[in-house]
């Protein structure tokens, strides 16, 4: 596998841009990271409807609001996913007969994302002034761990294509938002 320079950043720089981004925002970038970016910034945005849907006493009318902004931010997701994989694909040489990884690059930063998110959170949760932060401060190594493993799995994923040992197939969701109603059929001949 080639990558065209500057094309294809590695794990290891993406995981500090999302930690960068979610204490204090990220400059504009371009190319891959740009997208990669985008999704870190739809995640975080989709985690707090995600509480907001959650919060206790929330109103059926906050919560039913909240929904159909995550089914909006999921469906985003889903496009970004899609853009990375393709952009990755486009970026980088692969052996069409070398054996498919069971998931993406993109699917894979996706959760990359969401779990920098999640440390982010689970850290300002164990610094807070509340009784149960020992229970968030016991779940940092566990996060930090996975994090770990999740960067080592997706560099071993980009060795192997590499190597031509492997090739992913890049994501296509195929899902269907709302369009579920015989309007939205072909209809028969």
């Amino acid at each position: 596998m080639t990558a065209r320079p500057g094309e294809v950043p590695s794990v290891a720089d993406v995981i500090a841009e999302f930690r960068h981004a979610v204490v204090g925002g990220a400059p504009s970038r371009s190319g891959v990271i740009r997208l990669l970016l985008q999704l870190h910034e739809n995640n975080a945005l989709q985690w707090e409807r995600e509480d907001v849907s959650r919060r206790d006493g929330a109103d059926d009318h906050a919560v039913a609001e909240a929904k159909r902004e995550i089914d909006a931010l999921n469906r985003n997701r889903h496009e970004l996913v899609e853009a990375i994989d393709a952009a990755l694909a486009a970026a980088i040489d692969q052996s069409p007969s070398a054996p498919p990884t069971t998931e993406s690059p993109g699917m894979v930063f996706d959760r990359l994302s969401v779990l920098v998110i999640r440390i982010a959170v689970t850290e300002s949760a164990a610094r807070a002034e509340r009784p149960d932060r020992d229970t968030f401060d016991a779940r940092l190594p566990v996060l930090r761990v996975q994090l770990a493993s999740l960067q080592q799995a997706l560099e071993a994923l980009f060795d192997d294509v590499r190597g031509s040992r492997k090739r992913f197939v890049p994501y296509q969701s195929l899902k269907l938002y709302g369009s579920t109603s015989t309007a939205d059929e072909p209809s028969s001949p």
